[in-house]
């Protein structure tokens, strides 16, 4: 049996059905899987979901802070003693990920993977990092993407397909898939009589009320709504150290707060309104998004992520200019065109990735980086 370890930052709850199913699908071909972590620090840390399991292998990183950078000095080497196999970040500030590129190179039978967005998509690269992460690409014997986009540069930089995995990344959605489908119409009409909430009329946001979501912008373009259309309502799926940057729209009853939602409170919000709104960073509320069948309304900010590729502009996507004016326009317009039309059947259609799916193509790649050399 060979053995194989991937190395983690920390293990968020919603990575848990991945890792696991992952760990018993590789057993299938014969290779023990492990998970080495640290716990989580910083902003990871503030979001109080660190998850704990017995294939975890816990390491401690060592960081170095310099301003607004963060160097991870390495701690995660011990966990790959004696393995076959090690995934790694794509990092340019990780020494573990050089640390594993040279080990493969002394040990013959050693192979080392990439995982990660690949390509730069949720902040500005560094020129120095963004030299040494291509170099790490082209020596690297497998690259694990997220998406097509993480692909695609990876192949710019000298890797081939043989090498080159797409993973799709996702969550297990199979609760908020039931949760959607097995809402009543009776049930879906209290919430939105007891919310005072009106078809048409309604939008919703789900996810973390911080900073990379732009709550401000998002407290702006409601300000502006408030003057052009008063009768559209957010609801609010989410908690976070921003939240209260919708207290003037809460106050005024244009925007209703849940506070955490799970999949039964997503899946009424997805039942509720005409569309998600989220002029700050798309990640995987994109794969919900498509699960609970409504569109995201947003801006075309630089730094969405890699799973906003999943949508399709003008279907599952609308965007606007960066610009709250803009922003609160392509609101308008929208709501106010889905106000005077019946619901649109074709959402029934989309198509999003599946864990099944994302264990499916991860489970190959690790075959293949074992086999190929």
């Amino acid at each position: 049996m060979r053995n194989l370890v991937i190395v983690q930052p920390y293990v968020p709850k919603y990575r848990l059905s991945f890792f696991s199913r992952l760990i018993g699908e590789l057993e299938h071909s014969n290779i023990r899987c492990r998970i080495a972590a640290a716990m989580p620090s910083g902003h990871q840390a503030n979001r109080m979901d660190a998850a704990s399991a017995d294939w975890l292998i816990p390491i401690r990183h060592r960081l170095l802070h310099l301003g607004h950078r963060t160097v991870t000095l390495g701690g995660a080497a011990e966990s790959w003693a004696g393995a076959d196999g090690v995934i790694v970040g794509h990092l340019g500030s990780s020494f573990d990920t050089y640390r594993a590129i040279v080990d493969a190179r002394w040990h013959r039978n050693f192979r080392v993977g990439l995982w990660g967005h690949i390509k730069s998509y949720v902040s500005d690269s560094n020129p120095v990092d963004a030299m040494l992460e291509r170099w790490q690409l082209r020596q690297a014997d497998h690259v694990f993407a997220y998406s097509s986009g993480g692909s695609a540069y990876a192949a710019t930089a000298g890797v081939s397909p043989k090498r080159l995995t797409t993973v799709m990344n996702t969550v297990d959605t199979r609760s908020l898939a039931w949760a959607r489908e097995s809402l009543r119409e009776a049930e879906v009409s209290n919430f939105m009589s007891r919310h005072g909430l009106r078809r048409g009329r309604t939008l919703g946001f789900i996810g973390g009320l911080d900073e990379s979501k732009r709550i401000s912008f998002l407290a702006a373009t409601l300000d502006q709504l408030w003057t052009t259309d008063p009768d559209i309502r957010l609801v609010v799926g989410g908690s976070g150290a921003q939240s209260n940057l919708l207290d003037a729209s809460v106050s005024r009853g244009q925007t209703i707060r849940l506070g955490y939602a799970g999949p039964a409170d997503q899946a009424l919000i997805g039942r509720s309104a005409s569309a998600l709104i989220m002029p700050g960073r798309i990640g995987l509320i994109a794969v919900d998004a498509l699960v609970l069948k409504i569109p995201i309304l947003t801006t075309n900010w630089r730094y969405h992520s890699a799973e906003s590729e999943y949508l399709v502009e003008g279907v599952s996507r609308f965007t606007s200019e960066n610009d709250v004016e803009s922003f609160a326009t392509l609101v308008h317009g929208f709501m106010r065109h889905k106000s005077m039309t019946t619901p649109d059947q074709s959402c029934q259609s989309w198509k999003y990735p599946t864990i099944d799916d994302m264990v499916a193509n991860f489970s190959t790649g690790v075959l293949r980086m074992f086999d190929e050399k």
